[in-house]
């Protein structure tokens, strides 16, 4: 269900190249959905991990190395699930505040709200 969810949000995210940047950028000013998009996206993959952990709980590994096995995937899902949330947060909170921010400048800021905009994209 979490994919599903994830794979469905992802059509509604903007659809121009991610590295042609002024297009881009004020593709994602242009949205209203922007952050949304990303939190559910997040809460999505949430789901997904909550799935995987449910079965390392759920499933008997016994002792041994298939134990230290799901024991690793099961820590490793969890710090995948950290990451994935600094991504969205870069992605759908800090660049989106830069890119408005680009958006509304005036014309002697505009630049320098651009290469902002373009630091939160390569800090992404």
């Amino acid at each position: 269900m979490g994919f599903f969810l994830y794979v469905m949000m992802g059509l509604l995210h903007p659809g121009e190249p991610a590295n042609n940047h002024r297009p881009v950028f004020a593709e994602y000013a242009a949205s209203a959905g922007w952050t949304a998009v990303h939190l559910s996206q997040f809460a999505d993959m949430a789901v997904v991990i909550a799935g995987l952990l449910a079965l390392y709980f759920t499933l008997d590994f016994g002792s041994g190395a298939a134990a230290w096995v799901a024991r690793l995937g099961a820590v490793s899902a969890g710090v995948a699930l950290v990451l994935y949330g600094v991504l969205q947060a870069v992605d759908g909170l800090a660049l989106k505040q830069a890119v408005d921010a680009w958006v509304s400048a005036p014309e002697a800021a505009a630049a320098a709200r651009s290469a902002s905009a373009e630091t939160m994209r390569w800090v992404e």
